[in-house]
Protein backbone atom coordinates (compact mmCIF):
# COMPACT_ATOMS: atom_id res chain seq x y z
CA UNK A 1 0.00 0.00 0.00
CA UNK A 2 1.35 3.42 -0.94
CA UNK A 3 2.10 5.68 2.00
CA UNK A 4 1.97 9.47 2.27
CA UNK A 5 4.03 11.42 4.75
CA UNK A 6 2.03 13.55 7.20
CA UNK A 7 3.81 16.26 9.18
CA UNK A 8 2.01 17.28 12.38
CA UNK A 9 2.93 19.07 15.59
CA UNK A 10 2.50 16.95 18.70
CA UNK A 11 3.13 17.52 22.39
CA UNK A 12 6.61 16.14 23.31
CA UNK A 13 5.35 14.25 26.36
CA UNK A 14 2.61 12.63 24.28
CA UNK A 15 5.12 11.70 21.61
CA UNK A 16 7.32 10.08 24.25
CA UNK A 17 4.37 8.00 25.51
CA UNK A 18 3.52 6.95 21.96
CA UNK A 19 7.07 5.84 21.38
CA UNK A 20 7.05 3.76 24.56
CA UNK A 21 3.73 2.18 23.64
CA UNK A 22 4.91 1.35 20.14
CA UNK A 23 8.02 -0.36 21.57
CA UNK A 24 5.90 -2.40 24.00
CA UNK A 25 3.65 -3.48 21.14
CA UNK A 26 6.62 -4.51 19.02
CA UNK A 27 5.65 -2.13 16.21
CA UNK A 28 7.37 0.82 14.66
CA UNK A 29 6.04 4.20 15.68
CA UNK A 30 4.64 4.73 12.18
CA UNK A 31 2.80 1.40 12.14
CA UNK A 32 1.59 1.90 15.70
CA UNK A 33 0.09 5.32 14.89
CA UNK A 34 -1.45 4.01 11.67
CA UNK A 35 -3.16 1.22 13.62
CA UNK A 36 -4.52 3.66 16.24
CA UNK A 37 -5.90 6.02 13.61
CA UNK A 38 -7.47 3.18 11.61
CA UNK A 39 -9.16 1.80 14.70
CA UNK A 40 -10.49 5.22 15.67
CA UNK A 41 -11.95 5.85 12.21
CA UNK A 42 -13.52 2.39 12.15
CA UNK A 43 -15.24 2.95 15.51
CA UNK A 44 -16.32 6.43 14.48
CA UNK A 45 -17.90 5.08 11.30
CA UNK A 46 -19.66 2.36 13.28
CA UNK A 47 -21.11 4.92 15.70
CA UNK A 48 -22.20 7.07 12.76
CA UNK A 49 -23.86 4.07 11.12
CA UNK A 50 -25.70 3.14 14.34
CA UNK A 51 -26.94 6.72 14.62
CA UNK A 52 -28.23 6.68 11.06
CA UNK A 53 -29.92 3.31 11.65
CA UNK A 54 -31.65 4.64 14.77
CA UNK A 55 -32.83 7.71 12.88
CA UNK A 56 -34.10 5.51 10.06
CA UNK A 57 -35.97 3.21 12.46
CA UNK A 58 -37.56 6.22 14.11
CA UNK A 59 -38.73 7.55 10.75
CA UNK A 60 -40.16 4.13 9.89
CA UNK A 61 -42.03 4.13 13.21
CA UNK A 62 -43.51 7.55 12.49
CA UNK A 63 -44.49 6.43 9.00
CA UNK A 64 -46.19 3.31 10.34
CA UNK A 65 -48.11 5.45 12.82
CA UNK A 66 -49.16 7.88 10.09
CA UNK A 67 -50.48 5.02 7.96
CA UNK A 68 -52.31 3.57 10.95
CA UNK A 69 -53.87 6.91 11.83
CA UNK A 70 -54.93 7.56 8.24
CA UNK A 71 -56.57 4.15 8.01
CA UNK A 72 -58.44 4.81 11.24
CA UNK A 73 -59.39 8.33 10.13
CA UNK A 74 -57.63 9.56 13.32
CA UNK A 75 -60.55 8.27 15.39
CA UNK A 76 -61.71 5.03 16.93
CA UNK A 77 -63.85 3.17 14.44
CA UNK A 78 -65.20 0.60 16.91
CA UNK A 79 -66.74 1.16 20.37
CA UNK A 80 -64.43 1.07 23.38
CA UNK A 81 -64.27 -2.20 25.28
CA UNK A 82 -63.64 -2.34 29.01
CA UNK A 83 -60.06 -3.54 28.43
CA UNK A 84 -59.41 -0.73 25.97
CA UNK A 85 -60.88 1.79 28.40
CA UNK A 86 -58.48 0.60 31.09
CA UNK A 87 -55.51 0.90 28.73
CA UNK A 88 -56.72 4.37 27.72
CA UNK A 89 -56.97 5.46 31.35
CA UNK A 90 -53.49 4.10 32.12
CA UNK A 91 -52.11 5.99 29.12
CA UNK A 92 -53.66 9.28 30.26
CA UNK A 93 -52.34 8.88 33.80
CA UNK A 94 -48.82 7.98 32.68
CA UNK A 95 -48.60 10.81 30.14
CA UNK A 96 -49.72 13.30 32.78
CA UNK A 97 -47.16 12.04 35.32
CA UNK A 98 -44.27 12.01 32.84
CA UNK A 99 -45.13 15.46 31.50
CA UNK A 100 -45.45 16.86 35.04
CA UNK A 101 -42.12 15.37 36.19
CA UNK A 102 -40.44 16.58 33.02
CA UNK A 103 -41.43 20.18 33.69
CA UNK A 104 -41.49 20.46 37.49
CA UNK A 105 -42.10 24.20 37.22
CA UNK A 106 -45.66 24.08 38.52
CA UNK A 107 -47.65 22.05 41.05
CA UNK A 108 -49.60 18.94 40.09
CA UNK A 109 -52.79 20.88 40.80
CA UNK A 110 -51.77 23.64 38.38
CA UNK A 111 -50.73 21.05 35.79
CA UNK A 112 -54.17 19.45 36.07
CA UNK A 113 -55.90 22.82 35.66
CA UNK A 114 -53.85 23.49 32.53
CA UNK A 115 -54.72 20.08 31.11
CA UNK A 116 -58.43 20.26 31.92
CA UNK A 117 -58.66 23.67 30.23
CA UNK A 118 -57.66 21.94 27.00
CA UNK A 119 -60.32 19.24 27.39
CA UNK A 120 -63.39 20.80 28.97
CA UNK A 121 -63.82 23.22 26.05
CA UNK A 122 -65.47 20.43 24.03
CA UNK A 123 -69.24 20.12 24.35
CA UNK A 124 -69.25 16.40 25.34
CA UNK A 125 -67.28 17.18 28.49
CA UNK A 126 -68.96 17.95 31.81
CA UNK A 127 -68.14 18.27 35.51
CA UNK A 128 -68.60 14.54 36.11
CA UNK A 129 -65.87 13.77 33.59
CA UNK A 130 -63.62 16.33 35.27
CA UNK A 131 -64.03 14.58 38.62
CA UNK A 132 -63.41 11.19 37.01
CA UNK A 133 -60.25 12.43 35.30
CA UNK A 134 -59.02 13.92 38.57
CA UNK A 135 -59.57 10.54 40.24
CA UNK A 136 -57.61 8.73 37.52
CA UNK A 137 -54.70 11.17 37.75
CA UNK A 138 -54.46 11.61 41.52
CA UNK A 139 -55.86 8.49 43.22
CA UNK A 140 -53.65 5.38 43.39
CA UNK A 141 -56.51 2.88 43.58
CA UNK A 142 -58.61 4.57 40.91
CA UNK A 143 -61.42 3.23 38.76
CA UNK A 144 -60.51 3.63 35.07
CA UNK A 145 -62.90 5.21 32.62
CA UNK A 146 -65.63 2.77 31.65
CA UNK A 147 -66.35 1.82 28.07
CA UNK A 148 -69.67 3.66 28.31
CA UNK A 149 -67.99 6.87 29.47
CA UNK A 150 -65.45 6.88 26.65
CA UNK A 151 -68.00 5.90 24.03
CA UNK A 152 -70.19 8.83 25.09
CA UNK A 153 -67.18 11.14 24.74
CA UNK A 154 -66.52 9.91 21.20
CA UNK A 155 -69.81 11.08 19.72
CA UNK A 156 -70.39 14.15 17.59
CA UNK A 157 -68.49 15.92 14.85
CA UNK A 158 -66.97 18.82 16.82
CA UNK A 159 -64.25 16.63 18.29
CA UNK A 160 -64.68 12.84 18.42
CA UNK A 161 -61.65 12.46 20.71
CA UNK A 162 -61.56 15.36 23.20
CA UNK A 163 -59.14 13.70 25.66
CA UNK A 164 -56.64 12.84 22.94
CA UNK A 165 -56.93 16.33 21.43
CA UNK A 166 -56.64 17.93 24.87
CA UNK A 167 -53.49 15.95 25.65
CA UNK A 168 -51.93 16.91 22.32
CA UNK A 169 -52.65 20.60 22.82
CA UNK A 170 -51.49 20.54 26.45
CA UNK A 171 -48.21 18.77 25.69
CA UNK A 172 -47.47 20.83 22.57
CA UNK A 173 -48.54 24.17 24.01
CA UNK A 174 -51.26 24.67 21.40
CA UNK A 175 -54.20 27.00 21.82
CA UNK A 176 -57.20 25.78 23.81
CA UNK A 177 -59.81 24.22 21.53
CA UNK A 178 -57.45 23.79 18.57
CA UNK A 179 -58.43 20.81 16.43
CA UNK A 180 -55.70 18.19 16.70
CA UNK A 181 -57.69 15.12 15.67
CA UNK A 182 -55.57 14.74 12.54
CA UNK A 183 -52.21 15.06 14.34
CA UNK A 184 -50.10 12.30 12.78
CA UNK A 185 -47.24 12.36 15.28
CA UNK A 186 -49.49 11.39 18.21
CA UNK A 187 -50.91 7.86 18.65
CA UNK A 188 -54.42 7.35 17.34
CA UNK A 189 -57.32 6.47 19.60
CA UNK A 190 -57.01 2.82 18.61
CA UNK A 191 -53.24 2.72 19.16
CA UNK A 192 -53.73 4.05 22.68
CA UNK A 193 -56.38 1.41 23.32
CA UNK A 194 -54.08 -1.34 22.03
CA UNK A 195 -50.80 -0.35 23.71
CA UNK A 196 -51.61 2.01 26.58
CA UNK A 197 -48.62 2.61 28.87
CA UNK A 198 -46.21 1.43 26.20
CA UNK A 199 -46.72 4.65 24.23
CA UNK A 200 -46.75 7.19 27.05
CA UNK A 201 -43.02 7.91 27.43
CA UNK A 202 -42.50 8.12 23.68
CA UNK A 203 -45.33 10.62 23.32
CA UNK A 204 -43.98 13.04 25.94
CA UNK A 205 -40.33 12.84 24.87
CA UNK A 206 -41.16 13.51 21.24
CA UNK A 207 -42.95 16.74 22.10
Amino acid sequence: MNRTQLNINIDPSLLEELKKSSIRSGKTLSNFLTEIISKFLSEDNANYSNKKINEFEKKIGVLERQISVLLLDHQKITPFTEKESRYYSEFIREVFNIKFKKGKKISRKKAFINLIDHIQCFYQWNEVYTLRLKEILFVDDYDPFSAKELNNLSIGKECPCPIRTGLINWISGNQIGECSCSNLSFPSQQEICDKGLELAKEVVLEN
